[in-house]
């Protein structure tokens, strides 16, 4: 039998006379489909962010914990990763105000004891720009690791610093290169950005981000910083996320909290902040977003750009990210709409994944 599902949608009921109004039944049925086919997925919730009103909607099947709490499209999850779009876009939002450069040697804007840890494992910090970071080809590898990941497991109640994530970058890892000559995805080069976002402003990565983005005008009240920052009193818990039979929830946040990840929120929200961000809800110039989505330097252009990954569904070009635990946000310039998705866990992210796309090419066209 399949289980209830939780429906919402946006700004009422849907008009009759909409091009989109079958969104929310169609969103229904597809989830239904999934359902059917994958009885064991623990979750699963899908929200759409259309370009009118009353074409947005959510879906939702499962349990958002063990006590029986029905997951839905506005339950807060940890996004790991999809933070990265955000850091990138908050880090944009003070290029354009002049107050942070992209192009200029790092060792000028991280603190001198990270600048020294780095510069003598032979990192050219000297070199390595912001734009590397953004673009993950700094010559920079990974922190987290499968050493990293081991190291959690061995104590999931470890606070972990963003010195410890770098001095173990430089621990495990040499430098893979020059900056510039290889795309290698890098969870550190993000621990640095939100390093350096710190030192301009004076902020925590928290506030800035918050501050920065205009979470209250884009209407992301469902989203917040973990371990920083509290939810308000009228947002529900975040779902429980697994990975295979281990329930992770209770891992400590700060294994992923400096800018590589950090943000919890809702489907709602990630979709909410990928259409915003597209729209020009952020950026105070509508040329910023073209710097984001270029990538001169860019060894793999056609993956990445300053934030976002790049790749085309059902013959249209979308950006999107992805993050650890499950969660996936694309927006679709063509149809101008933003799809955001959960699954519990991690290992039914392909699943999740071949959803999005199909509702990509289910949607009507503009």
């Amino acid at each position: 039998m399949l289980r209830q599902f939780l429906i919402i949608i946006a700004a009422g009921t849907l008009l009759a006379c909409s091009p989109h109004a079958e969104n929310a039944g169609q969103l229904e049925s597809r989830l239904a489909e999934v359902d059917a086919a994958h009885p064991d997925m623990a979750g699963l919730a899908v929200w759409i962010e259309g370009a009118e009103a009353g074409a947005s909607a959510g879906a939702a099947f499962g349990n958002a914990a063990p006590d029986g709490r029905a997951l839905d499209a506005q339950t807060p999850v940890r996004i790991a990763s999809n933070t990265k779009t955000y850091v990138a876009a908050a880090y944009l939002r003070l290029w354009e105000s002049g107050l942070a450069p992209l192009d200029d040697p790092i060792e000028g804007l991280i603190d001198p004891a990270f600048n020294a840890i780095l510069a003598e494992d032979g990192y050219r910090t000297d070199l390595i720009t912001p734009r590397h970071l953004l673009m993950h080809n700094s010559g920079m590898p990974d922190h987290a690791d499968e050493a990293y990941v081991a190291a959690v497991f061995e104590d999931t109640q470890r606070q972990w610093t963003r010195a410890h994530q770098v001095e173990l970058l430089t621990v495990n890892h040499d430098p893979l290169g020059p900056p510039g000559e290889a795309f290698v995805y890098s969870d550190t080069g993000y621990v640095l950005l939100g390093h350096i976002i710190e030192r301009i402003t004076g902020e925590t990565l928290a506030a800035a981000v918050r501050r920065l983005l205009r979470f209250d005008t884009v209407g992301l009240d469902q989203t917040w910083w973990e371990q920083v920052e509290q939810p308000g009193a009228a947002i529900a818990p975040r779902a429980h996320q697994y990975l295979g039979e281990i329930d992770a929830t209770g891992f400590n946040g700060s294994m992923d909290l400096y800018g590589g990840g950090g943000l919890i929120a809702s489907p709602r929200d990630m979709a909410r902040f990928w259409r915003g961000l597209f729209r020009g809800e952020v950026f105070d110039d509508p040329a910023t977003l073209s710097v984001m989505l270029d990538a001169p330097g860019q060894v793999a252009p056609e993956r990445y750009r300053l934030g976002v990954f790049v790749e085309e569904i059902g013959g249209v070009t979308a950006y999107s990210h992805s993050g650890f635990w499950g969660t996936y946000s694309v927006y679709v310039p063509e149809l101008d709409i933003a799809i955001a998705a959960v699954t519990l866990d991690q290992s039914d992210f392909g699943t999740m994944r071949t959803l999005v796309h199909d509702l990509v090419g289910e949607y009507p066209s503009q």
